[in-house]
């Protein structure tokens, strides 16, 4: 453990702006959370705190601009892990019960088809450049501006636009 690592064990603690590790010293930013209220029932709502997406705050971000985001995200997520994209009615999860056994590589499909179609209706730039860099990796906007040594705001820019494009193409526009 570096000197510079002691001190900062001495003078942080996880309820400051910093989170500090304590197996390793390091100190981390925090996760930005969202908390909301979400229905149970009829008449009770609980309030539930999730990690808020990078994308939220962008000026000119409608709700079907953030619905496609959660839907590109959720089948990449799927199409890495090969979980695919819900259920498939014709087929047994695990092989077990009624119907077809799929593999990992089968299950996988329908989510490549809702991947495929997003790459398709941004374009491989946006999709690779800051879609890739906000939506699924989950990093700033800011932090993409620097890495491209581009004027700041002009990510946010051609993040509008691509998640305009993809709303549009998975009908949520």
């Amino acid at each position: 453990m570096s000197k510079h690592q002691r001190a900062a064990v001495r003078e942080l603690s996880d309820f400051g702006p910093e989170i500090l590790d304590p197996n390793t010293g390091e100190v981390f930013k925090p996760i930005p959370v969202v908390v909301e209220d979400v229905a149970v029932g009829v008449r009770a709502a609980v309030k539930r705190g999730r990690r808020r997406h990078a994308w939220e705050g962008v000026q000119g971000i409608t709700p079907g601009m953030h619905l496609a985001a959660l839907a590109y995200q959720q089948a990449w997520e799927h199409l890495c892990d090969g979980k695919g994209m819900g259920p498939m009615p014709w087929g047994a999860d695990m092989g077990r019960g009624l119907g077809v056994t799929l593999v990992t590589q089968e299950r996988a499909i329908p989510a490549a088809t809702v991947y495929r179609r997003g790459v398709q209706a941004m374009g491989v730039i946006a999709s690779e450049g800051v879609v890739r860099w906000v939506v699924l990796d989950g990093r700033s906007l800011g932090s993409y501006d620097a890495a491209r040594q581009q004027r700041e705001g002009r990510g946010a820019r051609e993040l509008v636009e691509a998640l305009n494009r993809l709303a549009v193409a998975y009908g949520v526009a």
